[in-house]
């Protein structure tokens, strides 16, 4: 299925991020925002490690090559603040800020789609580790609490 026909068949609106994941052992999501066609061309605009970058269909096909897509992240506003997101993901192309924790591609996407960067993925990682220190912690206390010496 080529690129044109994904979009096609999938519906995929301005704004709305596609959710792909490695094809073996995909456990992180990563995700390309859609931001139109540009002359007849199908663009996307995603937050990587090498920073955020404009992806044409050359480069979507090439990352289609290692991630499938698992699902569609619909755009959920109105039609005039569809517009203020893809203006919002296109103004940030070129910037070199990317961090897995403070601003990785769920940052973006959540950024470019609500006006918030927030990132699920980094919350779980981060509320398991804080869950996991607390426990450590309250080990530590009733073990010098009760370890008698």
């Amino acid at each position: 299925m080529t690129i044109n026909q994904f979009i096609r068949t999938n519906s995929i609106r301005p704004a709305d991020a596609i959710v792909l994941q490695k094809k073996l052992f995909g456990m992180v999501d990563h995700y390309a925002i859609y931001v139109g066609h540009y002359n007849g061309e199908p663009q996307f605009v995603a937050n990587y490690t090498k920073g955020v970058q404009a992806i044409d269909r050359k480069e979507m096909s090439n990352f289609l090559q290692v991630l499938v897509p698992v699902k569609i992240d619909r755009f959920k506003g109105p039609e005039s603040q569809r517009r203020v997101a893809v203006r919002r993901a296109t103004s940030q192309i070129g910037k070199k800020a990317y961090s897995y924790i403070h601003n990785n591609c769920e940052h973006f996407k959540n950024w470019v789609q609500t006006g918030k960067p927030r990132s699920e993925q980094v919350e779980k990682v981060t509320n398991g580790l804080a869950m996991g220190a607390t426990v450590f912690a309250g080990i530590l206390l009733i073990g010098a609490l009760f370890g008698g010496d």
